[in-house]
Formats: C-alpha cells, structure tokens, sequence
C-alpha cells in the first residue's frame, strides 16, 4: 500500500510531501508527517501537488502546522497550494484572509491571497 504521506530531509528543508486524498481519514497521517518534520529543526516545506481530495480537517491541520511554525520560530511554507480545489475548499470554508491572524508576526500566513 502506498503511504499518503511521506517525510523526506533535505540538505535545507525536511519536506511533507502528500499524494491522494487530504482528508480526515488521512489526518492522523499528516499530523505524524508534520510533527516529525517539525523535529528535525529544519525548515519544513509541505508539497500538495499530488492531492486529489481536501476537505476542511486538512486545512485547519495545515493552519495548526503555521502556527506551529510561528511558535518555534521556524519556516514553513506550502506548494502545490495553487490547485484549484484546494483554493475552492479553502475558499468555502473561509480560510482565505487578506491578513494574517494575531500569531502571524512574521506575515508568513499561508492564507492570504
């Protein structure tokens, strides 16, 4: 079986990189990605290009996974965000913000558009 999530480390990043469904039968699977990835105190780049289907627990995991990155003073960015159907989700469930929240100090918040 293949594993939907998949933590490899980089000379400069430890990169989450996803493929299939993101959705709340994957979430404890993301969770364990980005809490390792986080732990290797490295920059921690999250690829959605092989996401096939969100739904919201992803996005609120993604928005837990920024600010964990705000508290511990480490990067964290998103690719493959761009997909029309993660931008639809994210549009029908709010996410997109024109500011970031009240912990978003170094403006990084991936919300914004």
């Amino acid at each position: 079986m293949v594993q939907p999530v998949k933590v490899s480390k980089k000379k400069d990043r430890t990169q989450v990189v996803v493929s299939g469904s993101l959705t709340i039968a994957q979430a404890a699977q993301l969770r364990d990605g980005l809490l390792q990835a986080f732990n290797s105190g490295k920059k921690v780049e999250l690829s959605l290009a092989g996401v096939t289907a969100f739904d919201l627990t992803a996005l609120q995991l993604i928005c837990s996974a920024h600010r964990t990155s705000c508290q511990r003073g480490m990067e964290f960015t998103v690719v493959g965000d761009d997909l029309e159907q993660f931008t639809s989700v994210a549009r029908l469930a709010g996410m997109l913000r024109h500011t970031g929240c009240v912990q978003d100090v170094n403006c990084s918040c991936i919300w914004k558009r």
